[in-house]
């Protein structure tokens, strides 16, 4: 494979390159909120909703390792708390 020669040309090559990985990134981030809602939402099974919490904090370290909570804020008290506390 011949490398691009102009700057139009690497960008071009780039975002080709990094589609899979966006993809991936984005199940990641519908799976972590999910487990964010679930965590909220469960009342009656104590022992549920720290799975879920569990999952979550699991999730949440590789997103943070990622960057997502350095451009996006967690606006929920409780949720946000929860990954204030797991640093």
């Amino acid at each position: 494979m011949q490398a691009p020669s102009n700057p139009s040309q690497r960008a071009q090559h780039r975002a080709r390159s990094v589609t899979p990985d966006a993809y991936a990134a984005m199940g990641w981030i519908e799976e972590f909120s999910a487990l964010a809602r679930m965590a909220i939402d469960e009342d009656d099974d104590e022992a549920l909703r720290r799975g879920y919490e569990d999952e979550l904090l699991r999730r949440a370290a590789y997103l943070r390792a990622a960057g997502l909570f350095d451009v996006l804020e967690i606006r929920h008290p409780a949720l946000r708390a929860m990954l204030d506390d797991a640093r």
